[in-house]
Protein backbone atom coordinates (compact mmCIF):
# COMPACT_ATOMS: atom_id res chain seq x y z
CA UNK A 1 0.00 0.00 0.00
CA UNK A 2 3.01 2.32 0.06
CA UNK A 3 3.12 5.01 2.71
CA UNK A 4 -0.40 5.16 4.19
CA UNK A 5 -1.97 8.40 5.37
CA UNK A 6 -1.53 9.09 9.07
CA UNK A 7 -4.58 7.93 11.05
CA UNK A 8 -4.81 11.28 12.86
CA UNK A 9 -6.33 12.71 9.63
CA UNK A 10 -9.23 10.21 9.81
CA UNK A 11 -12.36 10.01 11.92
CA UNK A 12 -15.20 12.20 13.11
CA UNK A 13 -14.41 15.91 12.65
CA UNK A 14 -13.24 17.67 15.81
CA UNK A 15 -12.36 21.26 16.69
CA UNK A 16 -8.82 20.29 17.68
CA UNK A 17 -8.05 18.06 14.70
CA UNK A 18 -7.47 18.11 11.00
CA UNK A 19 -9.66 15.50 9.34
CA UNK A 20 -9.70 15.08 5.55
CA UNK A 21 -13.00 15.98 3.89
CA UNK A 22 -14.16 13.81 0.98
CA UNK A 23 -17.00 13.72 -1.50
CA UNK A 24 -18.36 10.22 -2.12
CA UNK A 25 -21.34 8.50 -3.71
CA UNK A 26 -23.20 6.35 -1.18
CA UNK A 27 -25.22 4.46 -3.80
CA UNK A 28 -28.01 7.04 -3.76
CA UNK A 29 -26.33 10.45 -4.07
CA UNK A 30 -23.05 12.33 -3.69
CA UNK A 31 -22.42 13.25 -0.05
CA UNK A 32 -19.79 15.23 1.88
CA UNK A 33 -18.00 13.19 4.48
CA UNK A 34 -14.75 12.14 6.06
CA UNK A 35 -12.44 9.13 5.98
CA UNK A 36 -12.92 6.53 8.71
CA UNK A 37 -9.99 4.34 7.67
CA UNK A 38 -7.74 3.48 4.76
CA UNK A 39 -8.02 -0.09 3.44
CA UNK A 40 -5.82 0.16 0.33
CA UNK A 41 -3.78 2.66 -1.65
CA UNK A 42 -6.97 3.95 -3.32
CA UNK A 43 -9.67 2.41 -1.09
CA UNK A 44 -11.13 4.16 1.92
CA UNK A 45 -14.04 3.67 4.30
CA UNK A 46 -16.03 6.92 4.32
CA UNK A 47 -18.89 8.25 6.42
CA UNK A 48 -21.26 11.09 5.66
CA UNK A 49 -21.01 14.20 7.85
CA UNK A 50 -23.98 14.21 10.23
CA UNK A 51 -25.25 10.74 9.26
CA UNK A 52 -24.18 7.28 10.37
CA UNK A 53 -23.29 4.49 7.96
CA UNK A 54 -19.94 3.54 6.47
CA UNK A 55 -19.23 3.09 2.76
CA UNK A 56 -16.12 1.59 1.17
CA UNK A 57 -15.14 3.80 -1.74
CA UNK A 58 -12.45 3.90 -4.41
CA UNK A 59 -10.51 7.09 -5.08
CA UNK A 60 -11.46 8.22 -8.59
CA UNK A 61 -9.36 10.40 -10.88
CA UNK A 62 -10.44 13.27 -13.11
CA UNK A 63 -14.08 13.62 -12.06
CA UNK A 64 -15.83 16.53 -10.45
CA UNK A 65 -17.49 15.44 -7.19
CA UNK A 66 -20.96 15.96 -8.71
CA UNK A 67 -20.18 13.32 -11.37
CA UNK A 68 -19.16 10.50 -9.01
CA UNK A 69 -20.83 7.09 -9.43
CA UNK A 70 -21.77 4.64 -6.67
CA UNK A 71 -18.71 3.54 -4.69
CA UNK A 72 -16.47 6.36 -5.95
CA UNK A 73 -14.91 9.16 -3.94
CA UNK A 74 -12.88 12.33 -4.54
CA UNK A 75 -10.61 14.45 -2.36
CA UNK A 76 -10.28 18.12 -3.35
CA UNK A 77 -7.14 20.21 -3.07
CA UNK A 78 -6.40 23.87 -3.73
CA UNK A 79 -2.99 24.68 -5.18
CA UNK A 80 -0.84 27.82 -5.45
CA UNK A 81 -2.45 28.73 -8.80
CA UNK A 82 -5.82 29.07 -6.94
CA UNK A 83 -7.22 26.13 -8.94
CA UNK A 84 -9.14 23.24 -7.38
CA UNK A 85 -7.79 19.77 -8.18
CA UNK A 86 -8.84 16.25 -7.34
CA UNK A 87 -6.27 13.63 -6.50
CA UNK A 88 -5.17 10.57 -8.42
CA UNK A 89 -2.85 9.31 -5.68
CA UNK A 90 -2.39 10.28 -2.05
CA UNK A 91 0.24 9.10 0.40
CA UNK A 92 1.49 10.17 3.80
CA UNK A 93 3.45 13.15 2.53
CA UNK A 94 2.72 13.64 -1.19
CA UNK A 95 -0.27 13.85 -3.48
CA UNK A 96 -0.54 13.56 -7.27
CA UNK A 97 -2.99 16.17 -8.51
CA UNK A 98 -5.47 15.80 -11.36
CA UNK A 99 -7.43 18.58 -13.05
CA UNK A 100 -11.08 17.45 -13.18
CA UNK A 101 -11.88 19.81 -16.08
CA UNK A 102 -10.08 21.77 -18.78
CA UNK A 103 -11.21 25.04 -17.16
CA UNK A 104 -8.46 27.20 -15.67
CA UNK A 105 -4.68 27.08 -15.90
CA UNK A 106 -4.24 23.57 -14.47
CA UNK A 107 -0.52 24.16 -13.97
CA UNK A 108 -0.25 21.32 -11.46
CA UNK A 109 -2.16 18.65 -13.41
CA UNK A 110 -0.26 15.37 -13.05
CA UNK A 111 2.30 16.84 -10.63
CA UNK A 112 3.27 15.23 -7.34
CA UNK A 113 3.49 17.79 -4.53
CA UNK A 114 3.53 17.82 -0.73
CA UNK A 115 0.17 18.43 1.00
CA UNK A 116 -1.10 20.02 4.20
CA UNK A 117 -4.12 21.81 5.69
CA UNK A 118 -2.65 25.33 5.47
CA UNK A 119 -3.79 27.91 2.91
CA UNK A 120 -0.82 29.55 1.18
CA UNK A 121 -0.15 30.80 -2.32
CA UNK A 122 3.58 30.30 -2.29
CA UNK A 123 4.49 27.22 -0.23
CA UNK A 124 4.46 24.70 -3.10
CA UNK A 125 2.10 22.43 -1.15
CA UNK A 126 -1.50 21.52 -1.92
CA UNK A 127 -4.15 22.42 0.68
CA UNK A 128 -6.61 19.61 1.36
CA UNK A 129 -10.24 20.30 2.28
CA UNK A 130 -10.73 20.00 6.05
CA UNK A 131 -13.90 18.33 7.38
CA UNK A 132 -14.69 20.93 10.07
CA UNK A 133 -15.08 21.21 13.84
CA UNK A 134 -17.93 18.78 14.41
CA UNK A 135 -20.09 16.10 12.83
CA UNK A 136 -22.82 18.43 11.57
CA UNK A 137 -23.36 19.41 7.95
CA UNK A 138 -24.97 22.75 8.82
CA UNK A 139 -22.53 25.63 9.28
CA UNK A 140 -19.33 26.88 7.74
CA UNK A 141 -16.67 25.19 9.84
CA UNK A 142 -15.47 22.93 6.99
CA UNK A 143 -13.51 23.92 3.89
CA UNK A 144 -15.52 24.05 0.70
CA UNK A 145 -13.39 24.52 -2.39
CA UNK A 146 -15.29 25.63 -5.46
CA UNK A 147 -15.15 23.15 -8.30
CA UNK A 148 -14.40 24.70 -11.69
CA UNK A 149 -17.31 23.05 -13.49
Amino acid sequence: MGRPINKRFFGTPTAGGNEIKVDFHNGTAVKEGYIVKQVGSKKFVCEEIGTGGEFTCTLTTGKLPANLAAGEMAISFKMDDAETYTVSKIAGRKVTLSAPTATGTNLYDGKSVPWNFTASVADGAAQVEEAGDDNTLVGTDDDDFTEDA
